[in-house]
């Protein structure tokens, strides 16, 4: 708590529980840093224990806990909004529980209220990055250590294949034992008794969608007769291959939630290294590595949208950071080769271009869009509700859900958000995100002369990140997406308390 808060305690018990509240919602503050990048359910609990200390501390002590900010009035207006279109949904089951992540910006508040000095900023941040750092040590080891094993090819007279069996397909374990190459495959086969068959966790068609969970994977069983007593990959009928993940994606389930993680991160942490570079002490080349790592991996994870995402909110802090017009007037023409560029890598690695009307997920989007601005004309005040056409879809008749046979969303947060919960909301979310912006941009300016560089560096960090999760969200429904909104929450949580700190020097 601020050493200023003045607090009116009835006891030495009232006393106590205070103090042990507090303790707690710090605990579980750094349970959520910590988790964020590793696990959805342990952020979201802790998150979940954290709000409640918090609520307790504050239902005890009432006076000096809470400060005003800029952003109070715009999260009221966008939460009672998205309250109101799920109050009128046609299923208010589904809507009420699309609220769930709407609730989650609260998290907003939890922590502008909880870092009452720079020096937790600080903590904070660094179990953040290490976090990251964890989970991309764990993509690395994926891709170096592979996940399976690939089927090459497969012979259609083979045991493989009778049992269901195609080349694309990955086999994730066998006989209970993960695979790393095909000469694991080939030593569980030979210690499988021949009158046993060899139980296998296998992923159909795995590169094709560009992902390997085991959550997709189904059971197959090879017959007794593939396990002879010299067994060889000819003899189950199977051309075996280390199988790596085709996108980096972390802990997480998706590469595209993993490259809005590591996007925010690379951002913060160049925003550091800016602030720090001219400065006589060693962090700034910490800095450095931490941003390079993090950007490396964004380049993983191969979304293209992410990439440019990113170039543009290293951009923004490159303009804020710089007093050199020549530098200035240069960094649009950057933007520009980054688009060449980005065209460039994901026709060598995915085949596709950076705009590709063949490419199945454009097509996609488009579609998507085009039926999409129909609903919004059709209910244009709160949407057809959240989750709606989660639960019901065959009343909508989507033309990408007839071609491609997938039922998603809409893949643009704007789109998202006017479809399910009308223009209003729309709006309150713009005008949010404007003003928090702004905010940003304000205190980039301010920290500039602050004698503390941290503080200059998170907020160019933060203005960084935000600026490229807000240009990836115009092509992916990031915003529903609780994993990474989280992170995004957080830092604005972390920019109010920041622009407290700034303000009080």
């Amino acid at each position: 708590m601020n050493p200023g808060m003045k607090l009116s305690f009835t006891g030495a018990d009232t006393s106590r529980w205070v103090l042990g509240l507090t303790r707690a919602t710090i605990l579980f503050l750094f349970l959520f840093v910590l988790a964020q990048p590793l696990s959805i359910a342990g952020a979201e609990i802790a998150f979940a224990a954290m709000g409640l200390c918090w609520v307790a501390r504050l239902a005890m002590v009432r006076r000096g806990m809470l400060q005003s900010s800029p952003l109070d009035g715009f999260i009221l207006v966008f939460w009672s909004l998205c309250g109101l279109s799920a109050a009128l949904a046609p299923l208010p089951a589904s809507s009420w529980e699309g609220m769930r992540k709407i609730a989650l910006i609260f998290l907003v508040l939890v922590v502008a209220h909880n870092v009452p000095h720079p020096k937790r900023t600080r903590q904070l941040l660094a179990v953040l990055f290490l976090a990251g750092l964890v989970s991309v040590g764990y993509s690395a080891l994926q891709y170096a250590g592979g996940v399976g094993v690939r089927v090459v090819a497969c012979d259609p007279d083979g045991p493989a294949y009778q049992v269901g069996i195609r080349a694309g397909d990955v086999i994730l374990n066998a006989g209970g034992r993960g695979l790393r190459s095909p000469e694991t495959f080939l030593a569980v086969l030979r210690d499988t008794p021949p009158s046993n068959g060899l139980r296998l966790t296998v992923v159909q068609d795995a590169l094709s969608s560009e992902l390997i969970l085991p959550k997709d994977a189904v059971r197959m069983v090879l017959p007794s007769r593939a396990a002879s007593q010299s067994p060889t990959l000819e003899t189950v009928g199977m051309t075996l291959a280390v199988a790596r993940p085709p996108r980096a994606r972390g802990f997480y389930s998706h590469f595209i939630t993993y490259s809005d993680e590591m996007q925010m991160l690379m951002a913060v942490a160049f925003g550091f290294w800016l602030s720090f570079r001219r400065q006589p002490r060693f962090p700034a080349f910490w800095f450095a590595i931490l941003a390079l790592t993090f950007g490396l991996t964004l380049g993983a994870t191969l979304s293209r949208s992410a990439w440019l995402a990113g170039t543009l909110g290293l951009l923004v802090q490159l303009w804020f950071y710089t007093r050199r017009t020549s530098i200035r007037l240069l960094l649009p023409v950057v933007l520009v080769f980054a688009l060449l560029g980005t065209n460039a890598a994901v026709r060598h690695w995915r085949g596709v271009g950076l705009i590709d009307s063949h490419d199945p997920s454009t097509e996609y989007r488009l579609l998507m869009w085009r039926d999409g601005l129909q609903l919004i004309h059709q209910y244009p005040w709160f949407g057809v509700g959240q989750n709606t056409i989660r639960d019901d879809w065959p009343r909508f008749n989507f033309a990408a859900y007839r071609l491609q046979g997938v039922r998603s969303h809409f893949h643009s947060t704007p789109v998202q958000f006017a479809v399910e919960m009308g223009l209003p909301v729309l709006l309150a979310w713009i005008a949010f995100m404007a003003a928090y912006w702004k905010m940003l941009a304000r205190m980039a300016r301010e920290a500039r002369e602050h004698p503390d560089p941290a503080l200059y560096g998170l907020s160019l960090g933060i203005l960084g990140a935000t600026t490229g999760f807000l240009a990836n969200s115009l092509v992916q429904y990031n915003f529903g997406d609780s994993v990474v909104v989280l992170l995004f929450w957080f830092l604005m949580g972390l920019a109010l308390a920041t622009r407290n700190h700034i303000a009080s020097r």
